[in-house]
């Protein structure tokens, strides 16, 4: 019980560092080995994961992620997330369904889910 508590805490550290945007952080969290699964591109590197958010943080202010809910077993941590990401006069909002898989204080894999129909109409087309 006490690990899953802690792993809870960890992914919300790295979620509010993404609200924050403290890219250091960001970056610290994930292992050197870390990939990504997004949908609407499938696997990705590390990097390219950061560089996305990146770009995202970068441009978007003011920034804010919400955790709804959390369940964590042994190395998972999954949330429910709502984010809204202002860019001047335009809003980005979605929801989110991530997976983190832990391993020595870092994510070592992450998957997420959310409504690419919000991303299409705010950013345009993705490629894959």
């Amino acid at each position: 019980m006490e690990q899953n508590e802690s792993n809870k805490t960890f992914v919300r550290k790295f979620l509010g560092a993404v609200e924050a945007g403290d890219i250091d952080t960001v970056e610290a969290l994930q292992a050197p080995d870390c990939t990504w699964w997004i949908l609407g591109r499938g696997e990705i590197s590390r990097e390219s994961y950061t560089a996305d958010v990146k770009n995202m943080l970068i441009a978007a202010s003011p920034r804010k992620v919400e955790i709804d809910r959390m369940v964590a077993q042994d190395d998972t941590v999954a949330a429910e997330i709502r984010s809204q990401f202002h860019f001047g006069d335009r809003v980005y909002a979605n929801e989110y369904h991530d997976l983190f898989v832990l391993r020595d204080g870092q994510i070592v894999h992450g998957r997420e889910y959310f409504d690419t129909c919000k991303v299409a109409a705010f950013f345009g087309p993705q490629e894959g």
